[in-house]
């Protein structure tokens, strides 16, 4: 987008976040797990209204749904993990990543690593054995394989000695790491700690401390952009102001550097627990990681693509330029100042 179209959308969002402008209904797709929790917020604090967008969330299931929806436009804007199937559909055109969702951060459990506990018996103990082994994801090219494939990297291992075992979804990970179908897998930090209470398998490491990086994005139809580049801005002004708000009741440090409770922690955790029908504990056990400015990690994302491209789950012409549209945050941060 050029400086000139940048100041329009600027013209435009002062005009379209006027009161006596009608809100705009605005479709978002999202999965409904933790890594959702900025929207949830952005929801129940009138965040959205403030941006007089009449917000509502389309839960799909997996982010392929989620991807295809925001590139049909039934959804015009989407939030859910960066797989090789969603930087297809952005390279094609069909959307643009606009803003950073959660990553793996050292020091927060995002996914863990997990090995049975008939694996772990017999020595294997650490991420260079996973060699030889079948390990669960949930679908071809999903965020789960690009760490494996970046694990590989840094270990030392050969990816191709490693046996991927597409499930599909969580509960079937669950069963079949219980069940010894595969020898290990990795799953969101609530479920690793359950997994590992019931004696099945154990936690061997976590990926933000193993391949810190950005695993969720935002990304905005392509039409959308397009023709109400107004609304993008709108929605990651009240998105940014929503994780503030996490940020400053989840991610907080004490005086002696260990996380501490931050302002509106009781609030912000009832929020999400309320929205995801989980227990305030088992979701506090299990809350991601989100940049305070949403950022894009960008050398981060070079680097996952470079990773699909190395097992061929990526068409070479797709590069980051054609993926990525960086404006509209910086517009909306501009504006939020």
């Amino acid at each position: 987008m050029t400086l000139r179209c940048a100041l329009s959308v600027l013209a435009c969002v002062l005009f379209a976040a006027s009161p006596c402008h009608a809100a705009d209904k605005l479709v978002v797709a999202v999965n409904k797990l933790s890594a959702g929790s900025p929207l949830y917020i952005a929801r129940a604090k009138g965040f959205f209204v403030e941006q007089n967008l009449d917000v509502s969330l389309l839960h799909s299931t997996s982010a392929q749904t989620i991807g295809l929806a925001v590139a049909s436009g039934d959804a015009p804007i989407g939030m859910t993990a960066l797989t090789a199937g969603i930087y297809t559909i952005a390279g094609k055109g069909g959307m643009k990543i606009v803003a950073g969702g959660y990553e793996e951060m050292p020091g927060f459990k995002g996914l863990a690593l997990l090995f049975n506990s008939a694996v772990y018996e017999r020595g294997k103990r650490k991420p260079s054995d996973l060699a030889g082994m079948k390990v669960g994801t949930t679908q071809t090219g999903s965020p789960q394989e690009n760490q494996l494939v970046r694990l590989a990297n840094k270990h030392g291992f050969n990816y191709a000695d490693v046996t991927v075992v597409p499930l599909q979804t969580l509960p079937n990970l669950v069963s079949a790491i219980k069940g010894g179908q595969i020898d290990a897998t990795s799953v969101p930090a609530t479920l690793a700690v359950q997994i590992e209470a019931s004696g099945a398998a154990r936690i061997i490491a976590w990926m933000a401390d193993e391949v810190p990086g950005q695993i969720g994005g935002i990304f905005a139809n392509a039409n959308t952009i397009a023709q109400h580049p107004d609304i993008v801005v709108r929605f990651l002004r009240a998105y940014l102001k929503a994780i503030a708000f996490y940020d400053r009741a989840f991610q907080q440090k004490g005086a002696d550097g260990k996380p501490a409770k931050g302002d509106n922690y009781d609030e912000a955790l009832k929020i999400i627990a309320d929205y995801l029908e989980e227990p305030p504990a088992q979701v506090a056990a299990g809350l991601p990681y989100f940049n305070p400015e949403a950022r894009l990690s960008v050398e981060d994302l070079r680097e996952q693509i470079d990773a699909w491209k190395s097992i061929k789950q990526l068409d070479p012409s797709i590069s980051l330029d054609k993926v990525l549209d960086p404006v509209f945050l910086a517009t909306a941060r501009t504006m939020g100042k």
